[in-house]
């Protein structure tokens, strides 16, 4: 689903894992520079990448965004 949501509207997206869970993610670039992802959209749980080794990247490279 991810890849036709990158063909239909050019977003991008990361997988993330960790202890408890795991999931794929669209990544967004706030307006004060910081890259982010929502690992719990329900919840608003957001995570902030601040390494490129933080997750796997799947529809773009990480330079893209400055890493």
């Amino acid at each position: 689903m991810y890849k036709v949501k990158k063909k239909l509207f050019g977003w991008d997206y990361i997988q993330w894992k960790n202890s408890a869970s795991s999931g794929i993610a669209r990544v967004q670039k706030l307006p004060d520079g910081r890259i982010v992802y929502w690992r719990y959209r329900v919840t608003n749980v957001m995570d902030e990448i601040t390494e490129a080794r933080q997750v796997f990247w799947l529809t773009c490279p990480p330079s893209k965004f400055g890493f």
